[in-house]
């Protein structure tokens, strides 16, 4: 067996903090893909006949705020509902294998200073 393998176990993982992360990278993407094409679907429905009802309800950017909020609190709850069903199975099976490559530091060194000037 090959000595710079790190074997650990995955046994739980905390499912708000998990449902945080994966919230925010999510709404990271929906604003670089959604507010661009929302503002450009605005843009040509205010040269149709359905302007009028569009400049009624704010036109594209409340469209934008709703539905990064909408989207933002789905993804939350959804998330937050994988994970503690992962965390079940997580310990019905005894938890997943992960094997990590040794790429300098053991563990016993993490978080140690390791500045020139201490």
């Amino acid at each position: 067996m090959n000595s710079d393998i790190l074997k650990l176990k995955l046994k739980r993982i905390d499912p708000v903090k998990y449902a945080i992360v994966a919230t925010l990278v999510y709404l990271f993407i929906l604003l670089i893909v959604y507010v661009p094409m929302i503002l450009f679907v605005s843009l040509i429905g205010s040269a149709s006949d359905i302007g009028a009802g569009a400049a009624m309800l704010g036109g594209g950017i409340l469209g934008i705020i709703l539905m990064v909020v909408i989207l933002g609190v789905f993804v939350f709850v959804l998330t937050l509902i994988a994970c503690s069903i992962l965390n079940f199975v997580l310990k019905k099976t005894g938890g997943i294998d992960i094997d990590f490559e040794k790429a300098g530091l053991d563990i016993s060194q993490i978080g140690e200073d390791r500045r020139i000037e201490k």
